[in-house]
């Protein structure tokens, strides 16, 4: 099965009369389901878009401590195809408890990637000038409440991905589930003024305007 998606705009009224057109179709998504979890629906970019690559550029082994940010310089930052997996100490998660503010975590009421927590936010910037006053955060955070059990949350942060006064700006997400012996993983397919992102193999799914 593929899905077929239509992304709204989120400038103005007027700015969409301005430049003369508004909203444009998603990338195709394969819709499957998860065998791993048994109660995910997975939303993956069909296989014709990888024919799209060119260029490939790898970094490995990118150690990141807290409230770290590590450039990572390509030719084309507003046409990629980002693969990227993440793993955290072991000994992070020992004795870690988040506060309560965070027990109830929520992407869209957290104020997004710049509230820093014991195991997140950790994952990408696109579209970010040098200066990272513009830039869409797309992130992991991981909570763990007081019974033990961790929660894993994908989000995207909008609140800064444009300096215009009179778009929407928002952040999105939602939990994924991890299961035991995966990393963190995210793909996220990068355009002009879209970003699909895509955690766990696409367990949960974001589409940022």
């Amino acid at each position: 099965r593929i899905l077929w998606g239509w992304i709204r705009e989120t400038d103005s009224e007027y700015a969409d009369i301005l430049k003369g057109w508004a909203s444009v179709q998603s990338i195709p998504r394969a819709v499957t389901f998860d065998q791993k979890t048994g109660s995910n629906i997975l939303q993956w970019p069909v296989s014709e878009v990888e024919e799209l690559r060119s260029d490939i550029v790898e970094f490995d082994n990118v150690k990141l401590g807290p409230g770290s940010l590590v450039p990572l310089k390509v030719d084309t930052p507003s046409q990629l195809d980002i693969v990227a997996s993440f793993e955290i100490d072991e000994d992070a998660f020992e004795g870690t408890v988040e506060a309560d503010a965070d027990a109830g975590y929520s992407c869209p009421t957290s104020g997004g990637a710049a509230n820093r927590g014991k195991l997140g936010p950790f994952g990408v910037i696109v579209l970010g000038d040098k200066t990272l006053s513009e830039g869409t955060p797309i992130y992991f955070y991981v909570t763990k409440g007081a019974n033990g059990k961790f929660e894993t949350h994908f989000c995207a942060d909008e609140l800064r991905s444009s300096l215009a006064p009179d778009v929407d700006k928002v952040v999105y997400g939602s939990k994924v589930p991890i299961l035991h012996g995966e990393k963190y993983s995210l793909r996220s397919l990068v355009d002009h003024s879209i970003v699909e992102s895509f955690a766990q193999g696409g367990r949960t799914v974001i589409t940022s305007r």
